[in-house]
């Protein structure tokens, strides 16, 4: 755990871009290919398990870099910097254009910007937040002086619609959840008065087959190409975040009140962005 007296960075301005095509669990249901008994209850079991209603796509052949581009043009929207201002460009996603080079190489040359450090942090779901400590930590030091973090996913592409039978779901699931995005963060030196505080983060590693991209994990060993369908086991993972993550917010909150003199420290939040697997395990936690 990183904790600062006084930030070292601060956020400048977000973006975001969001594709208009909304696509509900009906037509989620209508596009799998699957036995007429499993389409016929499938937009009901998604919203059951996940209390997932509807996801956006992007167009077809939209790359991830096209939405970080837009995400990072909105976050400029915001603010009277420009281009020439950003010193370094983090691409943090699930997804990325290629496997070589970098996605933050093609993010740079969409955005016109001629010379800056650009790389990619890539680390599942967690890769932004990993991109926000890489960021501060970069300003800390003072090897960076603003940042441009930005992120596109395009979850549909990997959203296996190969149902062949009822226990497929409990692996298919998840990636009939998913849907498209950007986003983009700008962070620069704090003025001293607000700014990242604290950044918490960790890995079980032990628990890395519970949830990957291919769905098959040995496609290199086999001498083949990545089929790159989603693989997560929602039971599975499930089962363990239930056991470590509540645990954990309960000795969290022990270790505030010790450090801050706080009472119950959701109390002290302004806001909470979840990213768990259902509304159930988040008022668990919440609890």
């Amino acid at each position: 755990m990183q904790v600062y007296n006084t930030p070292v960075s601060q956020v400048v301005a977000i973006g975001a871009e969001v594709p208009t095509r909304i696509v509900d669990n009906d037509e989620i249901a209508e596009m799998v290919n699957a036995p007429k008994a499993i389409k016929k209850i499938l937009a009901k079991l998604i919203y059951r398990s996940t209390r997932n209603k509807t996801r956006v796509y992007a167009e077809e052949g939209t790359a991830p870099s096209d939405l970080a581009v837009k995400a990072a043009h909105d976050a400029m929207s915001r603010t009277d910097l420009k281009w020439s201002d950003i010193d370094t460009l983090i691409f943090s996603s699930t997804d990325m254009d290629t496997l070589e080079p970098a996605t933050a190489n093609i993010v740079q040359h969409k955005l016109g910007i001629k010379v800056i450090n650009a790389f990619d942090v890539t680390n599942a779901c967690n890769s932004f937040l990993q991109a926000m400590n890489v960021a501060n930590s970069l300003i800390a030091t003072r090897a960076a002086h603003r940042v441009l973090i930005c992120s596109g996913e395009v979850g549909s592409y990997v959203c296996n619609l190969e149902l062949e039978k009822m226990s497929d779901l409990a692996v298919k699931m998840g990636g009939l959840t998913l849907g498209d995005g950007g986003a983009a963060m700008i962070l620069e030196g704090s003025d001293g008065k607000s700014g990242l505080l604290e950044v918490n983060l960790m890995s079980m590693g032990e628990h890395w087959h519970l949830c990957h991209v291919p769905e098959t994990t040995d496609w290199r060993q086999n001498g083949g190409v990545i089929h790159g369908w989603f693989y997560l086991d929602m039971p599975g993972l499930a089962k363990v975040a239930k056991t470590l993550s509540v645990t954990y917010f309960s000795e969290y909150n022990r270790m505030r009140q010790e450090m801050h003199d706080e009472g119950y420290f959701m109390d002290s939040l302004a806001q909470v962005v979840p990213h768990q697997i259902s509304k159930r395990f988040i008022d668990d936690i919440a609890g």
